[in-house]
């Protein structure tokens, strides 16, 4: 009987081993797996905070970059400023010198007029007009809602087809009083901003939304804005090459590379601050600006 006991317990106890091992097997199992998915976890954590320090770096250097390139082009800038401030002062003393020539040949009749003409006034006003219809396109919705994007996209076809030409001397292009046309070319505008927010909510500035809109506002401005203006379409505008992206970009975030890369754009938008008082008396703008603000969309 004592043998019997001692096998029952020997048996007992062999299986309360066994089934203790077993457990320790689960355990075992689970704790592995669980240190498994901690380590991956961790090596996951690891490998985020490495890329968004690569992506940081890569990001600073981006900037270190373009500072040091901003400090190695700004003696450049000065003297272009400087070059550009001279153009403009050679081109008064040009100007003097002619009224004063036609004074001595005809005389003090007709002083009156030449006097009251001052130079380059005509293409500040131009400029203006032109910043002044961009401005109300922009500002297109009565709930408040700006496109400075579209803007900009705006400016990129008419910096090199109308701004540089009116500054390059080409008087065809030249527009002294807002045209009754331009109220009709804000509220086709404003439409197509409406329609381009209505279906692309990225801005402009991503190179993907560029891609996809640009090209139809560049056909809307050439194909309609200008005609409306102008009279008529000039052949001109299909050939002109209108700024990139990158160099749009550039023209708004960089003001001080302007008189360098853009010196006519840069001339014409201090004409504009020269002459704004006479811009203001006789171009109209006032009541265009006003009725502008009257008849913005609504909001989608």
């Amino acid at each position: 009987m004592a043998i019997q006991r001692v096998e029952i317990h020997r048996s007992k106890l062999t299986n309360g081993i066994n089934d203790l091992r077993v457990e320790i097997g689960y355990v075992d199992r689970d704790f592995m797996s669980k240190f498994s998915q901690l380590r991956k976890s961790m090596e996951s954590a690891l490998t985020s905070l490495e890329d968004k320090h690569r992506e940081r770096m890569v990001k600073l250097n981006r900037r270190v970059n373009l500072f040091e390139g901003k400090v190695d082009e700004l003696p450049e800038v000065i003297e272009r400023t400087i070059s550009a401030e001279r153009r403009l002062d050679l081109k008064r003393i040009k100007e003097l010198e002619e009224r004063i020539k036609y004074l001595e040949i005809n005389g003090i009749e007709g002083s009156d007029k030449l006097l009251h003409q001052e130079p380059g006034v005509e293409k500040a006003k131009t400029i203006a007009i032109f910043d002044s219809i961009l401005f109300a396109i922009s500002n297109w919705s009565n709930d408040g809602q700006i496109a400075p994007d579209i803007e900009l996209a705006c400016q990129a076809v008419l910096f090199p087809t109308i701004y540089e030409r009116v500054m390059g001397g080409e008087d065809d292009y030249v527009i002294e009083k807002v045209p009754t046309s331009a109220d009709e070319v804000v509220k086709r505008g404003r439409e197509l901003t409406k329609y381009i927010r209505t279906v692309s909510d990225s801005s402009l500035s991503s190179p993907e939304t560029w891609l996809k809109h640009h090209g139809e506002i560049r056909e809307w401005i050439i194909g309609d804005a200008l005609p409306l203006l102008y009279g008529a379409r000039d052949a001109k505008w299909d050939d002109d090459e209108s700024l990139s992206l990158e160099e749009i970009l550039e023209w708004k975030e960089q003001p001080a590379s302007r008189a360098l890369h853009f010196p006519l754009i840069f001339d014409g938008m201090e004409l504009v601050e020269r002459y704004r008082d006479t811009i203001r008396q006789e171009t109209g703008l006032p009541d265009f600006n006003k009725r502008t603000l009257e008849t913005r969309l609504e909001g989608s």
